[in-house]
Formats: structure tokens, C-alpha cells, sequence
């Protein structure tokens, strides 16, 4: 379901009663296997997965030409995956002052992004990939609003970047033809 924070701690009031709420973060630009796989990985941590998806704004702070995908069709995305159960939208806003001290600018950026998710949805749990970029902030945030974190390797074999890269350079790989035809029981490969 497709949400706002304010609502979504309304919805939880009544819905949490015991269940472990876990928070999974991203930009989910260019939708890959490597998001499908992290977000079924979150969902294994509890019982309520809600995903804070980066808006446009936040996503544009990845680079000039970011997003690729709009705020609305990733939102969409993301609502149309049985693990997710709550999908709201982040928003980055510079005069925001983050409470957790940040030691760089990526840090600072990540708390203006998150804070007040964590202030007020209360998650049992952060899932999140590892980034030493973010590590000594993540750990602080733990610490002051008394969140669990769970973190996952960076999937390496596909990343929105990479596959960006693919493009601009024309470096995909030549794939020959395939044909496929589907019967009630199994898929013959031709």
C-alpha cells in the first residue's frame, strides 16, 4: 500500500500489536534483480516491511541525468511486490538539521533523507547494504532512536549504475535468439 509517513503511523498503531516492523531504503531507479532479491531479503527480517523510496529530488543527488525512472512509476513498482507491505516516498530538504552528527556529506544527505522516518515510524529494524561511506552515522542512528541494524553485501552482479553504464556504452552483451514455447507444465527452450 502506497502511504504517507503521518498515515502509516496511524496504520501501524493499530497494525504493529507485537509484529517487527523493518524499514528497507532506496532509489529502486531501473528496477533489477538485485532490488527484488534485497527487499525479499528485508521481508525474511520481520513481519511488516515498509520501503521508504528516495523521490526524485533525492534521487537527482546520484547524479544530473538520475532519476531515470519517475517517483511515481518506482513507487508503483515497488507497491507491486508481494514481500513489500507499505511503500512511502522520502524527500530531501537541505534546511533540514540532522539530530545524528554526520562526519561527510553523503551521511549528512542520508540523514536529512531518513530522519524523520526514524523519529516517527519507530522501525524495529533498518535493512540496509553495507556502505562504509555510511557506517559510523547508521551505527549513531541505531544508538539514538533505538533501532536494530541488519545489514546485506552490496549485490555486485547488477546495480542501476552498471546497468546505466551498459548503455551509455553500448556494452551489452550480443544475446542470440531464443524462442520459447510455453505448455501447462513447463517451458520448452528452442
Amino acid at each position: 500500500m502506497i502511504t504517507n509517513l503521518k498515515d502509516l503511523c496511524h496504520i501501524l498503531e493499530e497494525e504493529r500489536n507485537g509484529k517487527k516492523v523493518v524499514l528497507a531504503t532506496g532509489t529502486f531507479d531501473l528496477f533489477h534483480y538485485s532490488h527484488l532479491s534485497y527487499l525479499e531479503h528485508a521481508k525474511e527480517q520481520g513481519d511488516i516491511l515498509v520501503v521508504a523510496v528516495k523521490n526524485d529530488k533525492c534521487a537527482h543527488l546520484k547524479g544530473e541525468n538520475r532519476p531515470i525512472i519517475d517517483e511515481l512509476q518506482r513507487v508503483a513498482i515497488i507497491d507491486a511486490l508481494k514481500c513489500v507491505d507499505y511503500v512511502i516516498l522520502v524527500d530531501y530538504d537541505p534546511s533540514v538539521i540532522p539530530e545524528v552528527k554526520a562526519d561527510n556529506s553523503r551521511q549528512e544527505e542520508w540523514l536529512i533523507i531518513f530522519q524523520d522516518v526514524f523519529k516517527e515510524l519507530h522501525p524495529d529494524i533498518l535493512f540496509h547494504e553495507i556502505n562504509p561511506l555510511l557506517e559510523d552515522a547508521r551505527e549513531r542512528v541505531f544508538e539514538r532512536y533505538h533501532i536494530k541494524g541488519v545489514s546485506i553485501e552490496r549485490g555486485n552482479i547488477t546495480s542501476t549504475s552498471k546497468i546505466i553504464e551498459k548503455i551509455k556504452n553500448d556494452k551489452w552483451p550480443k544475446r542470440r535468439k531464443v524462442k520459447f514455447y510455453f505448455s501447462p507444465d513447463f517451458l520448452i527452450k528452442i
